[in-house]
């Protein structure tokens, strides 16, 4: 995997515009069609995604992630922000889901299927399942 140093210090940046100077880097500067985030790190305050992965703690398991999900690119920004991008041009787009998350009055998640609603954000046994913490990252 390639890695990248992005400096810009005329201003105070955030996750959105590191994020922005990650991607518009991947696609001007490496020539990645369709740059996509896959995993990155916020240093100043220690958050990161995938912030769990199989139980590990380990601090460099957003990495260990984007390496192993199609990562080609690693770029730091500032030293405050590291992301990892791939390539997603490859892949064929994905149009509206049939499905759609829905919180019941209770608060539990539920995986609904938006034509058989009848009313909407309304979950009922007919058009939802209950998901529980294995499922819900699955989705």
């Amino acid at each position: 995997m390639k890695a990248v140093q992005v400096n810009f210090r005329s201003m105070e940046l955030g996750y959105d515009i590191a994020s922005k100077l990650a991607t518009s880097y991947a696609r001007k500067e490496v020539g990645l069609k369709n740059p996509a985030i896959v995993a990155w790190h916020d240093k100043i305050s220690s958050r990161m995604f995938p912030s769990e992965l199989d139980g590990s703690t380990d601090h460099r398991r957003w990495h260990v992630y984007g390496e192993t999900h199609g990562g080609e690119l690693e770029v730091a920004v500032n030293d405050e922000y590291e992301f990892i991008l791939a390539d997603a041009a490859d892949f064929e787009p994905y149009g509206p889901s049939p499905y759609v998350s829905v919180r019941d009055q209770n608060g539990t998640e539920m995986l609904c299927q938006i034509s058989a609603l009848r009313i909407p954000r309304s979950p009922s046994a007919a058009a939802c399942m209950t998901l529980d913490e294995w499922t819900s990252k699955l989705t």
